[in-house]
């Protein structure tokens, strides 16, 4: 789908988008994992010690994940999963491993414990298989866990059923044998319950909202003699809903987004980890000058990033910047009942006017003012109905400048620029 943005920025000078420079950070060695929120900045850092296995909470996620991101440039131990041929949990034991797993890092939706499923069998999830009588995910598969300290544990996912998993986990010898549940009830909102065997808890440790996640995970490369290396890198996945195109060659103060709108994707690694190149003549980090992301977040806000510095190791913080280009949609895809949408004055200096003709009557529609920056700083709900509608805004407390009003309704959002005087 091709986006129109040319008629959104004809009230708007090049002045008027201003870039912002943020600073999300690995930690030394690469310790931490930080969930970085374009619109507003917020850096949420977490020690990848902080857990060692996570569960999608999403309603029907199914995906559950290995922490790949615990070891560290110093020689931190990694936890690591593996598959055995075990037929029940008693015998399940260092002798029967099969293979080493690894998250896909395609999506939020499968993790290490998933990648092992029948790609021909829809009912089989990796780690369980979904029973369609009773609607439950049953365990099938018995894996081994090499913890950070070193130590071993067996684990058995029993199962999913009704929003909440049941695991078993116990040492090689048996001793110790645990059974947790996690509800994705307490957690609402958020892409996975992340799980410490330490702590024997599964905590919330995301932000409400987040863009990016700025961290370590493994990666298949060409070893350079025919074969695969699972390879330790830091780079940076994509929130769930977030989308990414990038571009490359490029000017980047003129790259236009209407000649790169059709590569978005939601892969988590499409911004990924080769932002950065390190010189082996040099020892330093070096970042394309001529590549740029667009990044449409899943709250409908399209950036343009550039990554202009990386410190590495020693401090982990990586250095961007990013500049708000607009809110979906433009003004030529109107959602398919809304018939008409006008805002004046404008530009506008008190108060405006915005006149909306609806072909039908939705559930709710939803006026919402952002700023230059991609900040919402207004928000008014209305009690629409079919015909025309009217509604007035007071905008004398903001502050001068451009801004983008958009109309958003169950069928869709349409947006017009506005410049307050």
């Amino acid at each position: 789908m091709k986006f129109l943005y040319t008629a959104l920025f004809g009230l708007l000078t090049l002045s008027a988008v201003r870039a912002q420079i943020d600073q999300p950070s690995f930690g030394p060695s690469y310790a931490d994992m930080a969930f970085y929120k374009l619109e507003d900045g917020a850096i949420v850092s977490i020690p990848h010690t902080a857990w060692d296995i996570a569960f999608s909470a999403a309603g029907q996620g199914l995906g559950i994940f290995l922490n790949e991101g615990a070891a560290s440039s110093q020689g931190a131990a990694s936890v690591e999963l593996y598959l055995t041929a075990a037929e029940d949990f008693e015998s399940t034991d260092t002798s029967n491993i099969v293979s080493r797993l690894y998250n896909d890092e395609l999506s939020w939706d499968e993790g290490a414990f998933n990648h092992i499923k029948d790609g021909l069998d829809p009912f089989d999830f990796g780690w369980g298989r979904y029973d369609v009588t009773t609607h439950i995910v049953n365990g099938s598969r018995y894996f081994i866990l090499k913890l950070r300290n070193g130590s071993y544990k067996k684990l058995f996912v029993e199962s999913l059923a009704g929003g909440i998993y049941t695991i078993r986990y116990a040492d090689l010898d048996g001793s110790g044998e645990t059974t947790k549940t996690i509800d994705k009830a307490g957690f609402t909102g958020k892409t996975l319950a992340w799980f410490s065997f330490g702590s024997e808890t599964a905590a919330d440790l995301e932000p409400a909202a987040w863009d990016l996640l700025f961290t370590r995970y493994t990666t298949p490369l060409d070893d350079g003699e025919g074969g695969i290396l699972e390879y330790m890198v830091s780079g940076v996945l994509s929130g769930p809903g977030v989308q990414v195109a990038q571009a490359d060659g490029i000017n980047p103060a003129t790259v236009d987004f209407n000649d790169y709108s059709d590569n978005l994707t939601d892969s988590l690694t499409a911004v990924g980890y080769d932002w950065k190149e390190f010189n082996l003549s040099t020892f330093q980090w070096s970042i394309p000058g001529d590549r740029v992301y667009f990044i449409l977040t899943a709250a409908d806000s399209l950036w343009k990033v550039q990554f202009i510095d990386f410190e590495g190791s020693g401090t982990g913080i990586s250095t961007l910047e990013k500049t708000f280009l607009s809110v979906l949609s433009a003004t030529s895809d109107f959602p398919e009942n809304l018939n008409g949408f006008e805002v004046f004055p404008n530009p506008a200096t008190d108060e405006v006017n915005i006149a909306i003709e609806l072909s039908d009557q939705p559930k709710q529609a939803l006026v919402q003012l952002y700023n230059s920056m991609g900040q919402l700083v207004l928000a008014r709900e209305l009690k629409p109905q079919a015909g025309l509608n009217m509604k007035t805004l007071q905008i004398g407390e903001l502050p001068a400048g451009p801004y983008f009003l958009a109309v958003q309704t169950e069928k869709g959002r349409a947006v017009k620029p506005l410049v307050v005087r």
